[in-house]
């Protein structure tokens, strides 16, 4: 199939290629509004305010046009109509943090309430329209630090704490003496989640301080509305519901019982908010908003909503392109055609006027030149399907960059994404990876293609530079990866030339056809060169033997009449520039060594390579770079010189060596690119260098060739072309083939549109989220790119902490402390303030708990705070302390220690024989903490508490089994010693005694796999509450310039079972879930149930008896044999 393109045509199709949405209306020229979010009930339920694109809008809740209230590049969003219908309070992040505002509900300039830079969420109004309800991320706790506050709906104000623990979708009853809120709960777009991390609904009331979780359904249940006599509230949940689909509830408070209201058959309810009069309730199911009377309509009715076409964004885009994201270059190096924006374009390098050659909304990649330049080969998604095009100029006589018309002519057409496109030394084969990384080989006359390697990843190769073998790198089941060796006519099998159990890649073939080198990492986690000479003769010359054959043959070269002749008397000649016999020689070696290849270029000869398989995994040999990753190999044309990004002593950059003696490398430019070709005499790097094409030799400056290219095109195709790519993705990469039970294709049709027609990047991260949640799987999510690019506002005022907290029943005047933050400014030696003191005034602001104190506490971090500090005691002294103050988030990460530290001191207090830890992290430096602390905490305990509640996973279970694991087979005794192990033996630190490991519902991912393993291997008990069921391991990727997706790739499945852990959490042998206000505030039920467990199991270890070291003699090893360690 060709297609014909020209330049001059490319506007008319990209404007021409977006529909409009249209809807019958009232307004000629009104067009739909889909995925309005956020909405809110006027009192009286007549009309609703919503969010859209980002402002807020008020409609009729019959539908009909909306009108725009607030015209903000910022986000506006969460509008709250007040009790009386007059004011609507709203968020916004105008200010750079998300603010609460309230204006009139008729329009008007908004007022200010909140300045936290920490930001809020707005949750409520109060009955009495006087105060709010709002929540922000403080310092009251290392994790789940968002608290409710409430605060003065008509001016600024101090933030009053209503309970110390977390929660979320806080609503205040009628009278306004309770409030529902919510706990745990899973992404609200997954569609049918059921585990411990699944929403509760509770109750707290004001003036007991109580709280009662009032709804618990195992599929979650979230964001209630108070029915308006405050005798139940209606909620979302998805029980019931095989599917996962989720409808609006009732919950009666007085019975305990549960009413379904509505009955839709697939997707969710979410977002319900009712009037204040109770007549109206309107919620989101899918994508649109529906209303709902209670007691008069049977079913819910769609509100149909518009926009005035004058309100609706121009869709073009227009950008101008100055960065790459890939690169070919023609054989001389005189032109280039790259991607940028997705599409593919041609330019010289000396005008560098980009001529562009592709319009799709899709992205290209991978361009290739093929035919001796004469065309270019690259990967298209044109028409939603990725295949391989041709594309060549009209006009043959002319150069690329003279064109302005090209033909594109399809050449595989099938599902199959192809990617990774390389052309074989001799032009004839076009090589590419397929699906999930099968490596395939076309020949470009005859378009056969066929299979040569079977890959689920990613594989790496290298064309040999006669054509006839591939080098390559693959992983196997047990995802380790070595470097093999096939002929492309598939005579005979691959061989693995690296057969090493730790990974081995990127394998690059030198163009002399002699040597092979890749990356390994075999040492630690730190990347090394290694390389094999292919023939066993190269190898065993050594370098006196090459020396001495390079002599010969400049010798040979020099004295028979290729070099200059000697003059009959050599203390005359008529040339002052005659070389002497010694730079003759010199100027012959230099001609020998490149005489071969400069042959092999004028006459085209491919080498010949000579591969000799025997032992050939044993001839490796390894470029020693200490403390550094080496990448990105690429061989010099002659096959001398390896050419390779890394850190040499700390300075990062493009380094090289020479084959085969100099092997010391020597820095080429602090610059690092991605290597496409070179070109030869001299040699001379063509790379992508940040974006930009440009050439690099090997000693010299390098040559960027910047460009700016303007491209036309517009958003609505691009986020359908964004959604399909997303989709597709997941389609070839989620673990599950199955894809939940779903009908995958039936999936990218129910959201497809909605794509195109999202009016920014959230709303289509929305959609492609809706999409994933079909999916009901963990580690799941899109991430838009960011689109900022005004370089206005450098820097922000931020709420800066003094490293203080204080107590909030101290009624003044000032503040009293509570407690130092551990490592903060107020511990130094030189600002150190104590507990119990009284803060009187932060620069020069007297202070007491009844301010808002980011009015002195708002500014630059980089400044001191003067605090005016009274002692305590009968004799109090003032006086004045300077310090610098500290981010909330160091603050959350100091207060993580103290919670640990806390932790420890009240299992002490509980059993002195037992030790505590907690793994933060399943990373390594968590792991490398967890070691130290097996001997620090654990030294002379009989026990170990080992805790991973609120570990949100990572990588390193394996490690801390092998440390929790390790088989005794020997006691050794020193003499004069008692029994023991000698440490030096070990892998890790180890421990063998009792333990106990808690995990909650948020141990995650990898945390949940240790939980699984430690009570599977009957290791240990487990206590808390179960884990998440969120196991997958996961990858992302790049989703054309729009945005990044995360990409789970890979399950696990229980030994012992073969259960999938994903939505299989561990179960605890003892349950404990806590109640608000506990945790936060030092009461743990959870750790003390732990001590009580694993005294139990000290005890039945000390039951065990164990055998009576002996000596050889005959004589006890030990004294007593009591000092024998605790067996597990």
């Amino acid at each position: 199939m060709k297609h014909r393109i020209s330049v001059f045509m490319m506007a008319f199709i990209a404007l021409a290629a977006a529909p409009l949405f249209c809807v019958a209306s009232a307004f000629a020229g009104d067009q739909q509004i889909i995925l309005a979010s956020d909405p809110a009930v006027s009192p009286d339920g007549k009309e609703m305010v919503f969010t859209h694109r980002g402002d807020l809008w008020k409609a009729s809740t019959n539908g009909g046009r909306a009108r725009r209230l607030t015209v903000h590049n910022a986000g506006d969003r969460s509008p709250r109509y007040s009790p009386d219908g007059k004011q609507l309070a709203f968020v916004s992040d105008r200010t750079g943090a998300d603010q609460v505002f309230v204006m009139p509900v008729t329009g008007g300039s908004p007022q200010q309430l909140t300045f936290h830079s920490e930001g809020f969420t707005l949750e409520d109004w109060y009955p009495d329209g006087s105060q709010l309800l709002v929540m922000g991320n403080r310092d009251h706790f290392w994790r789940s630090s968002q608290r409710f506050f409430r605060i003065d709906a008509d001016k600024r104000s101090a933030e009053k704490l209503l309970f110390n623990d977390y929660g979320y979708e806080g609503r205040i009853s009628p009278d306004g003496r309770k409030m529902l809120f919510v706990r745990e709960g899973e992404r609200e777009w997954r569609k049918g989640y059921r585990g411990a991390r699944a929403a509760q609904i509770w109750l707290h009331e004001f003036e007991s301080g109580s709280f009662r979780k009032v709804v618990n359904h195992e599929a979650g249940s979230r964001t209630p509305a108070w029915a308006t006599d405050g005798s139940g509230f209606y909620y979302c949940t998805s029980q019931g519901a095989e599917n996962g689909a989720r409808n609006l509830w009732y919950h009666d408070l007085n019975s305990g019982e549960d009413k379904q209201l509505t009955s839709f058959e697939d997707d969710l309810v979410t977002q319900p908010v009712i009037s204040a009069d109770g007549t109206t309730i309107v919620f989101r199911h899918l994508l649109d908003l529906y209303r709902w009377r209670p007691g008069q309509d049977k079913t819910p009715e769609r509100i149909r909503l518009t926009e005035s076409a004058d309100d609706r964004p121009d869709d073009t885009l227009r950008r101008t392109l100055k960065e790459a994201t890939d690169a070919a270059f023609s054989s001389d190096g005189l032109e280039v055609a790259f991607i940028a924006g997705g599409d593919l374009w041609v330019m010289e390098t000396e005008l560098r006027e980009p001529v562009q050659i592709t319009t799709t909304a899709e992205f290209e990649s991978d361009p290739v030149f093929v035919d001796d330049g004469a065309a270019i080969i690259l990967r298209s998604w044109k028409d939603g399907q990725s295949d391989l095009y041709r594309v060549e100029r009209s006009d043959a006589k002319k150069y690329w960059w003279q064109n302005t018309d090209f033909q594109m002519t399809q050449l595989t057409n099938d599902a199959a994404v192809e990617f990774n496109l390389k052309l074989s030394p001799n032009g004839e084969d076009l090589a590419y990876l397929r699906e999930r990384g099968d490596l395939w080989i076309r020949n470009l006359k005859s378009g056969e293609s066929r299979r040569l390697v079977p890959s689920f990843s990613e594989t790496s190769y290298d064309f040999s530079p006669d054509g006839r073998w591939l080098v390559y790198a693959t992983m196997d089941n047990d995802f380790n990866s070595d470097i093999w060796i096939a002929p492309i006519d598939q005579s005979a099998e691959p061989v693995n030339i690296s057969r090493h159990p730790d990974v081995e890649g990127n394998p690059v073939w030198s163009p002399d056809g002699k040597v092979v080198a890749f990356t390994g990492r075999r040492s630690d986690d730190e990347v090394d060169i290694y390389y094999v000479w292919l023939n066993r003769e190269d190898e065993d010359l050594d370098s006196r033997d090459r020396k001495l054959s390079k002599t010969a043959e400049a010798f040979r070269k020099a004295r028979s009449g290729k070099g200059a002749k000697a003059s009959a008397d050599p203390k005359k000649s008529d040339d002052p520039k005659t070389e002497s016999n010694d730079e003759k020689e010199s100027t012959a070696k230099k001609e020998a060594e490149q005489d071969g290849d400069k042959e092999d270029q004028k006459t085209g000869k491919l080498p010949e390579v000579v591969i000799d398989f025997e032992e050939i995994h044993r001839r490796l040999h390894k470029i020693s770079i200490e403390d550094s990753s080496e990448r990105g190999l690429s061989w010099s044309p002659d096959g001398k010189t390896l050419v390779f990004s890394s850190s040499v002593k700390g300075e990062s950059g493009t380094y090289s060596v020479t084959f085969p003696d100099k092997m010391t490398p020597s820095k080429v430019t602090s610059s690092t690119g991605s290597i496409k070709s070179w070109l030869a005499s001299p040699n001379r790097i063509l790379w992508l260098n940040n974006g930009t094409p440009g050439v690099q030799p090997l000693s010299g400056s390098a040559t960027s060739w910047s460009f700016s290219a303007a491209q036309e095109t517009r958003h609505s195709v691009r986020r359908r072309a964004a959604f399909e790519e997303a989709w597709r993705t997941m389609r070839d990469r989620w673990y599950d083939n199955n894809f939940g039970n779903h009908n995958w294709d039936q999936i990218r049709r129910k959201y497809v549109d909605a794509a195109e027609s999202s009016s920014n990047e959230d709303s289509l991260k929305y959609v492609v989220e809706l999409m994933l949640g079909e999916l009901n799987g963990s580690h799941l999510g899109f991430y838009p790119s960011s689109s900022a690019s005004s370089t206005e506002n450098d820097w922000r005022p931020v709420t800066v902490h003094p490293g203080l907290r204080f107590d909030l029943k101290f009624k003044g005047p000032g503040l009293r402390v509570k407690d130092v933050i551990p490592g903060g400014p107020a511990e130094e030696k030189n600002s150190r303030i104590e507990p119990g003191e009284i803060v009187l005034s932060i620069n020069g602001t007297s202070v007491d708990s009844a301010m808002d104190l980011t009015t002195v506490l708002t500014g630059r971090l980089d400044q001191d705070l003067i605090l005016r500090v009274k002692s305590k005691g009968k004799k109090p002294v003032e006086r004045e302390v300077a310090l610098r103050p500290t981010t909330y988030a160091r603050v959350r990460s100091a207060l993580y220690q103290k919670w640990q530290d806390d932790n420890r001191k009240s299992v002490e207090r509980r059993a002195d024989n037992i030790g505590y830890l907690h793994i933060q992290g399943m990373n390594w430096p968590s792991f490398l903490e967890f070691e130290r602390e097996l001997y620090d905490v654990g030294y002379g305990k009989d026990g170990l508490i080992i805790d991973v509640r609120d570990n949100g996973g990572g990588f390193t279970t394996d490690h801390l089994l092998t440390a929790l694991t390790q088989p005794r087979h020997a006691v050794t005794v020193p003499r004069g010693g008692g029994a023991g192990y000698p440490q030096d033996r070990m892998v890790y630190a180890t421990w063998d005694k009792p333990i106990v490991v808690m995990c909650n519902q948020n141990s995650y991912s990898n945390a949940e796999i240790f939980s699984h393993a430690i009570k599977g291997l009957g290791r240990g008990k487990l206590v808390g509450v179960p884990t998440a069921g969120g196991v997958i391991s996961t990858g992302g990727a790049q989703i054309m310039d729009m945005g990044f997706l995360r990409l789970p790739f890979r399950g696990w499945f229980l030994k012992w079972t073969g259960e999938d852990m994903e939505l299989n959490g561990a179960v605890p042998d003892v349950v404990i879930w806590p109640m608000p206000n506990e945790i936060p505030n030092g009461r743990d039920r959870q750790l003390g149930r732990a001590v009580q467990v694993l005294q139990q199991e000290i005890e039945e270890a000390k039951s065990k008896s164990s055998p009576t070291l002996m000596k050889v003699t005959g004589t006890p090893a030990l004294e007593n044999n009591d000092e024998m360690p605790l067996e597990n």
